[in-house]
């Protein structure tokens, strides 16, 4: 080989391995490189972001790619932060399938219930009545087995007058926990004893009765309540028009198949997908929803409402000529898609936010952020990171001092991965 033609051998590969570099280099540092123009980029950013979805490689996401229900499992006990330490795990028929490391999430969803309908991240449903406000609530939205469920029913008189409610007895209210087919459960009243009471009670204008009790998720003989859907009914025990309430408690958000099994392989359906994360933050009933799309009959009817609600909170979209397509296989960004949302309705995301001070700079790159309280904190910026400043994706070099800065760190305590700003 001469000397020319060496030369001109080691500059074609010089510029091949540049190209090459050029075309497999993520855009901006990005977290991914094969996300970049999708709808649920910014989904998948934070999900990464906050530790819950991870990629395929060190640099892409595979976002046609499809998930097994055994790990969408542990993507959704990542996302809602739960406890899965000593739970039992069902005795699904095909349970020496299921791999090791995907038990405790399994076992924790099998064990999670919600609460539905759900205001203002709890359960919580209210009526009017004249003049009465009734209101019946629960703590939060949803439970671990072992948790207490915290029930409070009240009555507000919202005239400017005072009102009066004739009891048989003592006994002002009660609490009734109903199993799908109608059986009760648990009874706050059973066994209690009651004084006959003559006077009326008495509501002052603008004040309320507040009456709140624990439920244990245990029967009458103090069993844990098994998986399934039970209605929580406070009643207002007045000797006429008595008034009651009903929340809805759907223990094990997501379970055994119909013939017993898990199948921890098979990919998650769009159908899945959505009334698993619907029945996570508390939408398992939807009363009066309607399914609008063009293929609702291949929806179970008993599907419908939740599917409707989860539409609705954007968990999941429509497809095509406005079709759900239930039974086609979720895709890798269509989960993200529901993670995202999920975590957004609990709050989950917990951005930090502050002042940028100076010039990001430093190798590797930091930001100086002051905090509400005027404190100057440094960050370093993550090898792969995303930024948006003004909702346009830019480079690190793009903020500028004075910025206000929202972003996610790594897991919770590593580096910044993701960084929204705004400024002028």
């Amino acid at each position: 080989m001469t000397a020319l033609r060496a030369v001109r051998w080691r500059t074609r590969v010089f510029v091949a391995a540049l190209i090459l570099l050029v075309a497999v280099v993520p855009a901006w540092a990005a977290i991914f490189s094969d996300i970049q123009g999708l709808p649920m980029q910014r989904a998948i950013e934070r999900l990464a972001a906050k530790g819950v979805f991870r990629g395929t490689s060190g640099t892409t996401f595979n976002p046609g790619g499809t998930v097994g229900r055994g790990d969408f499992a542990v993507l959704l006990v990542r996302a809602l932060g739960l406890d899965t330490q000593g739970l039992p795990v069902p005795a699904f028929k095909d349970g020496a399938d299921i791999p090791r490391d995907q038990l405790p999430a399994i076992a924790a969803l099998s064990n999670l219930g919600s609460v539905s309908p759900v205001a203002d991240g709890r359960g919580k449903v209210e009526a009017k009545k004249g003049t009465l406000v009734y209101t019946l609530a629960t703590d939060r939205a949803t439970y671990g087995p072992a948790d207490l469920i915290r029930i409070t029913f009240s009555v507000t008189n919202t005239s400017k007058q005072n009102m009066t409610f004739e009891h048989a007895n003592s006994q002002l209210y009660d609490f009734i926990i109903r199993a799908a087919d109608g059986q009760e459960v648990a009874k706050w009243s059973l066994g209690r004893p009651f004084l006959p009471l003559e006077q009326p009670v008495s509501l002052a204008a603008g004040q309320t009765f507040s009456w709140p009790t624990l439920w244990k998720q245990l029967d009458q003989s103090d069993d844990p309540v098994p998986a399934g859907r039970y209605e929580i009914i406070a009643v207002h025990t007045t000797k006429s028009d008595p008034t009651s309430l009903s929340l809805f408690f759907n223990k094990g958000v997501m379970g055994a198949q119909a013939d017993g099994t898990f199948r921890p392989k098979e990919e998650i359906t769009r159908l899945e997908l959505a009334t698993v994360a619907a029945r996570a933050i508390g939408l398992g009933d939807a009363p009066g929803a309607s399914l609008n799309v063009a293929d609702a009959s291949a929806v179970p009817q008993g599907a419908r409402a939740t599917l409707a609600a989860a539409i609705e909170r954007r968990l999941i979209s429509v497809v095509g000529a406005r079709e759900f397509r239930p039974a086609q296989k979720a895709t890798r960004s269509e989960v993200a898609q529901a993670l995202d949302a999920l975590m957004d309705t609990l709050k989950r995301y917990n951005f930090a936010k502050g002042t940028l001070k100076d010039p990001v700079g430093g190798t590797p790159p930091q930001l100086t952020i002051e905090d509400d309280s005027k404190r100057l904190r440094t960050y370093r910026v993550a090898r792969n990171h995303v930024v948006y400043r003004n909702d346009r994706q830019v480079e690190l070099r793009d903020l500028r001092p004075g910025d206000a800065l929202l972003f996610l760190n790594i897991g919770d305590v590593g580096d910044v991965a993701y960084i929204e700003a705004t400024g002028r």
